[in-house]
């Protein structure tokens, strides 16, 4: 061989490798979409793994309260409407929870999470987009 077709094929390997490197190294990373939101009564968390979305209000002096909305905006899957509330507002001391378990895979959600602390009277509420 002489070293003109040596060389063009050394290119070329060299080449075709950077390029099946960079396409794994390259790639996207599945990410875990599990969160969690505080507000001013609690906290509300997702877990990807578990297809569970809970809340919990604190149980801490005063009545506090979690309530969460759930809805599927990129195609068909369960929406809930749920609260969570401590001992001082006539609730448990643990969280509520929700499965999206028959969502199709990466289906977009959107959480509207409100909290309320009764010892204020003030409430917050945050928007939250997942998928599941």
């Amino acid at each position: 061989m002489n070293m003109s077709v040596v060389k063009k094929m050394s290119i070329v390997a060299a080449t075709m490798g950077a390029a099946a490197v960079l396409s794994v190294v390259g790639s996207p990373i599945a990410s875990a979409n599990s969160f969690s939101a505080s507000t001013q009564g609690g906290t509300a968390t997702y877990d990807d793994g578990g297809d569970q979305f809970c809340a919990f209000a604190w149980n801490t002096e005063g009545a506090r309260s979690v309530r969460v909305t759930l809805t599927a905006v990129s195609r068909p899957g369960p929406s809930h409407d749920f609260t969570d509330r401590n001992t001082y507002a006539g609730g448990n001391a643990g969280n509520t929870c929700r499965s999206l378990a028959t969502a199709y895979e990466d289906t977009r959600y959107k959480a509207v999470i409100r909290g309320y602390w009764g010892e204020t009277g003030t409430t917050e509420t945050t928007t939250v987009y997942f998928y599941s």
